[in-house]
C-alpha cells in the first residue's frame, strides 16, 4: 500500500510541474454572485501559546438582491496523513467533518459592495481535534444567508500541541523579475516601471515586505533569505530616479512621482541587501544567460558582466557581495556553464525545481532539496532545488488569485511535508527549499513572510549553510535537460565590432566620461537572456552604440573637399578639422604619398578641442602636375579613424633645391655612362 501511494503521489507532483489547471469551488448550492477572499488568518494556533484559530473573509456581492440574515460556517475535517491528500483538499475542502459551528453576523450584505466577516474556534476545546499530537486539518469557511450557502473557500489550519522537537531547514530566496525598462535611445518604454517599484508594485512589493520583516526582528535576530537581484534593474531604477524622457518626448523630472518611486525602492533596496541574514546574490549585470554566452565565445563579456553586477550593487551598501552562491539567470545551465560557475567561486547554486531528475527518498518523503553535479574539471557543485509540490501551487492561477489564502496553503504543505518525518532519525536533518519569484501577486508577500518568519516547524537557513546541514547530501546526478542555446554567429559578430569601436572612442578622449561606459552598458543589454531567441530585436542596443560612436568618428574627420596649388615646389597644406564635441579628442593625422616629401614629419599627434581646428604640415613636391595625398586619422589605440581621405595637390614649379639635386644626380649618372662607353671603345679598337 505505502509503495502505491508513493506512486500516486509522485504522479501528482509531476502533473503539478507540467500543468496549471484551474479549479472551481467545491459543488454546491453556492450563489455566483457572492465571492469570498482570505483577509487574514492565523497562521498556526498552539495549544501551549494561543490555541485559538481566527479567521476574517471579505465577502462580495456581485447581485441586484440584498442578502441577510448572514452567518459563517467552519466546518473542519479530519487531519491530512499525507501531501498527495493536502494538495487534493485544497479543490475538494474536507470530505468528512470531525468539527462544525456555525456563527450569525449581525447587518447585510448589499448589492456591489463587500464586508468583513470574522469567525474564531478554541481549537483546544473544539470536538474532533486530535489533542496529543501537532496536526494539519482542512477548513471549509462559508458564508450563509438564510440558512443557505452563498460560496466558500478552503484553507489549512495548523494546530500545535508541543512545541516541534527538530524544525526543518528551510532555504528560501526572492528573485526579482528582470525586465528591460529603457529603450536603446534612453527613453522609457515601460511607462508602468515606476509603479511597478513602488511598496505595492509587482517589483516593490517583495521588498517592501522584507523591510517590513527586518524591522520586526528582536535584537540580535536574523532573517535568512535569499534576494537574486539582476543588477540592471538597479541601473534602470537609477535612471528613473533622476527623471526620463517618455517615448512621445515627455519629459518627467526629477522629484516627479514615478522618479520618486524609483528613488523610494532603491532606499528600500539597499536597507534589505544590508538586512542580517539576507544574503544578495547577484547575477551578471544584465542578466545574460550563462550557456548562451559560453558557447557564443563570449565568456569574457560574461566576466566583466558579472563584475559590474557586483560593483553595481554593491555601490547601494558598500559591503561586498558574497559569491560562493549562484543563481544561473532564467535558471539556464549546461555543463560548461557549470564549469563557469565552478570558475567564478561559486559552490552552491539556487536552481530550478526540474533542473535534475528528482525520484521521492527512500523513505517515502518529498524529493532532496540538494543534488550534486560535477564541473567539467571534475569539482562538485551542490544544486539547492526548491521543492516541486509547492512550486505547483505558486503557478496556480486559482490559488494566487487569493493572496492570503494562497500564503497559508504553502505553510500548510510545509507543514504537511514536515509532519511525514517530525523527527528523523539521527544523523538526518531534513531539508526543503522555497523559490519566490516577484511575479506572485503584490499582497501575498507579507503573509507569506511572516509565516516563513515565524512558524515553530521551520528553521530559515542561508542557502551555503543550508547545502551542507541536510543530511543526507542530494545523490550525484546529472542536468535533465542541459541549455544548449547560443546567439548567431553573425550576432556574435557585431557584438563584438561594437566592443572594438568603444574602445577606440575611448582611447580619444583626453577627459572622464561616462558615454564609453554607457555604451558598455547597451552592449551588455543586448546580450540579455531575452535576445537568445529574438536576437534581432537585440540589434537596436547595437545600432545605438554604432551612431553614438560614428558620430564622435566623423567629428575627427577632416574637411578635404578642396584642393591646393603650389607655385613653387613647397608649400604648406591646412588641414581642417571638424567639431569633437565638448570633450576634446585626441588623434593622429598622417599624410601619405610617395610623391611628396615631408620635412617636418608626415604625422601630427592633435588634440581638438574646438570647430574647425587647422592641422599644418609643410610639403615639398618631387615633380611638377597634379598628384595625391592620403589624409589619414588614427586613434591613441592604432585604429583607423574611417578610410583615408584624398586631397589633390598641383604644383606648377619644381622646388630648386630639389631640382639641383636631381640635375646633381643625372650629372654623376652621365660621367659613369660616358666613362663606361670610353672603357668599352677601347677595348674594342686593342
Amino acid at each position: 500500500m505505502r509503495t502505491v501511494e508513493r506512486a500516486i503521489r509522485a504522479l501528482l507532483v509531476i502533473a503539478i510541474l507540467a500543468f496549471i489547471v484551474p479549479f472551481g469551488l467545491p459543488a454546491s448550492a453556492q450563489s455566483t454572485t457572492v465571492s469570498l477572499s482570505l483577509l487574514s488568518q492565523s497562521p498556526w494556533s498552539a495549544r501551549y501559546g494561543d490555541p485559538r484559530f481566527r479567521i476574517s473573509i471579505v465577502a462580495t456581492n456581485f447581485g441586484t438582491i440584498p442578502l441577510g440574515h448572514l452567518s459563517v460556517g467552519i466546518s473542519i475535517g479530519a487531519h491530512y496523513e499525507t501531501v498527495v491528500g493536502y494538495e487534493s483538499s485544497l479543490v475538494e475542502g474536507p470530505t468528512n467533518t470531525v468539527f462544525q459551528r456555525v456563527q450569525p453576523e449581525d447587518g447585510r450584505l448589499e448589492p456591489n459592495t463587500s464586508t468583513t466577516l470574522f469567525a474564531s474556534v478554541d481549537l483546544s476545546a473544539a470536538n474532533g481535534i486530535d489533542q496529543t499530537d501537532n496536526q494539519v486539518y482542512p477548513a471549509r469557511v462559508d458564508v450563509r444567508s438564510n440558512g443557505s450557502v452563498l460560496a466558500s473557500l478552503t484553507t489549512p489550519v495548523l494546530y500545535f500541541i508541543r512545541r516541534p522537537e527538530a524544525p526543518m531547514l528551510l532555504s528560501s530566496w526572492i528573485e526579482l523579475a528582470p525586465t528591460i525598462a529603457f529603450g536603446s535611445d534612453g527613453r522609457l518604454l515601460d511607462t508602468a516601471f515606476p509603479d511597478a517599484l513602488r511598496p505595492q508594485g509587482q517589483l516593490g512589493a517583495p521588498i517592501a515586505a522584507l523591510e517590513g520583516a527586518l524591522a520586526g526582528l528582536r535584537p540580535g535576530r536574523a532573517f535568512p533569505m535569499g534576494l537574486v537581484v539582476e543588477p540592471a534593474l538597479v541601473e534602470q531604477a537609477q535612471r528613473a530616479a533622476g527623471g526620463y524622457t517618455l517615448t512621445d518626448g515627455t519629459v518627467v523630472p526629477k522629484g516627479a512621482d514615478g522618479p520618486l518611486r524609483a528613488a523610494g525602492f532603491l532606499d528600500s533596496l539597499s536597507h534589505v541587501m544590508d538586512g542580517p541574514g539576507v544574503r544578495t546574490v547577484a547575477t551578471p549585470f544584465a542578466g545574460p544567460t550563462i550557456p548562451s554566452m559560453v558557447a557564443s565565445g563570449l565568456a569574457h563579456d560574461l566576466a566583466t558582466q558579472r563584475s559590474l553586477g557586483l560593483a553595481t550593487l554593491q555601490s547601494l551598501t558598500g559591503t561586498a557581495l558574497q559569491t560562493d552562491v549562484a543563481r544561473p539567470p532564467s535558471g539556464s545551465l549546461s555543463d560548461d556553464a557549470i564549469g563557469w560557475l565552478a570558475d567564478a567561486g561559486a559552490g552552491t547554486i539556487l536552481a530550478d525545481a526540474d533542473t535534475v531528475d528528482r525520484p521521492m527518498q527512500s523513505d517515502g518523503t518529498n524529493p532532496a532539496p540538494t543534488a550534486t553535479v560535477s564541473a567539467p574539471d571534475g569539482s562538485p557543485m551542490t544544486l539547492v532545488l526548491p521543492d516541486p509540490g509547492i512550486e505547483g501551487l505558486l503557478g496556480r492561477s486559482d490559488l494566487v488569485e487569493d493572496p492570503v489564502r494562497a500564503a497559508q496553503a504553502v505553510l500548510g504543505e510545509l507543514a504537511v511535508i514536515w509532519k511525514e518525518a517530525p523527527v528523523p532519525e539521527a544523523p538526518h536533518v531534513r531539508g526543503i527549499a522555497l523559490a519566490l519569484p516577484s511575479t506572485l501577486p503584490p499582497g501575498m508577500w507579507a503573509p507569506m513572510l511572516a509565516r516563513l518568519q515565524g512558524t515553530p516547524f521551520l528553521r530559515l537557513t542561508d542557502a551555503g549553510a543550508f547545502a551542507t546541514s541536510v543530511n543526507p547530501q542530494g545523490d550525484p546526478t546529472v542536468l535533465r535537460s542541459p541549455d544548449a542555446s547560443a546567439f548567431p554567429a553573425s550576432y556574435t559578430e557585431q557584438i563584438r565590432e561594437q566592443q572594438h569601436r568603444v574602445a577606440t572612442y575611448r582611447s580619444m578622449l583626453t577627459q572622464a566620461s561616462p558615454v564609453p561606459d554607457e555604451l558598455t552598458r547597451d552592449i551588455y543589454y543586448a546580450e540579455s537572456a531575452r535576445y537568445v531567441t529574438d536576437w534581432e530585436a537585440g540589434t537596436s542596443w547595437l545600432n545605438a552604440v554604432a551612431a553614438t560612436t560614428q558620430q564622435a568618428f566623423d567629428s575627427v574627420k577632416p574637411q578635404v573637399g578642396q584642393g591646393f596649388t603650389f607655385t613653387s615646389g613647397e608649400g604648406t597644406i591646412p588641414i581642417l578639422m571638424g567639431d569633437p564635441g565638448l570633450i576634446p579628442l585626441r588623434v593622429t593625422v598622417e599624410l601619405q604619398s610617395s610623391q611628396f616629401d615631408f620635412p617636418d614629419g608626415s604625422q601630427r599627434e592633435v588634440i581638438l578641442e574646438r570647430p574647425d581646428q587647422v592641422v599644418s604640415f609643410r610639403v615639398i613636391a618631387k615633380a611638377a602636375g597634379q598628384n595625391p595625398i592620403l589624409v589619414d586619422v588614427i586613434a591613441p589605440n592604432g585604429d583607423e579613424i574611417g578610410d583615408p581621405q584624398a586631397i589633390v595637390v598641383r604644383s606648377t614649379a619644381v622646388n630648386h633645391i630639389a631640382l639641383l639635386v636631381t640635375l646633381a644626380a643625372a650629372g654623376v649618372l652621365a660621367l659613369l655612362y660616358s666613362r663606361r662607353w670610353w672603357f668599352r671603345r677601347t677595348k674594342v679598337s686593342s
